[in-house]
């Protein structure tokens, strides 16, 4: 009797932990690398970039990363109408080249050809990033809107 009550809590714990993975995956930005091929994905799906820039050592990207990107509004905004970047400062060639001068925390909202069409210096609260996100899809060219999601 002894091992089936071992056994019954070993399977009720990783049930318990593969539903916690699954959750976390449904509640979190789907990041990508700076690349040609992440670029040619959010011309495929016709979305924008969003280009987050940090540096490890940088108290409030750490911030944006433990507040704002953990956000479900922000989650679900970013998922469903842009392609997320989160790009290094210091280890990203191409990003450093570009936005070295600029700052982190930095939020740059780009097109698929690499057109910026807004950034954002400093730490962007939850509400704030929701009404920046949904503010540039608005003021998207036409053919670079993907269909806005509702958010309540």
């Amino acid at each position: 009797m002894h091992l089936i009550s071992k056994l019954i809590l070993l399977v009720v714990i990783t049930l318990f932990s593969l539903q916690s993975i699954a959750s976390e995956n449904r509640t979190a930005i789907k990041w990508h690398e700076w690349s040609n091929e992440t670029f040619a994905l959010a011309a495929k799906e016709n979305k924008l970039i969003l280009l987050d820039i940090s540096a490890e050592w940088c108290q409030f990207c750490k911030k944006m990363k433990a507040v704002t990107y953990k956000d479900a509004e922000v989650i679900k905004i970013i998922n469903d109408n842009y392609i997320a970047i989160n790009a290094d400062i210091e280890t990203t060639a191409d990003v450093q080249m570009l936005y070295g001068s600029f700052g982190v925390p930095g939020t740059v909202i780009l097109t698929s050809e690499r057109d910026e069409l807004n950034k954002r210096l400093g730490y962007i609260a939850p509400q704030q990033m929701q009404w920046h996100l949904l503010g540039n899809l608005q003021d998207a060219p036409d053919n670079k809107i993907s269909t806005l999601t509702h958010v309540q």
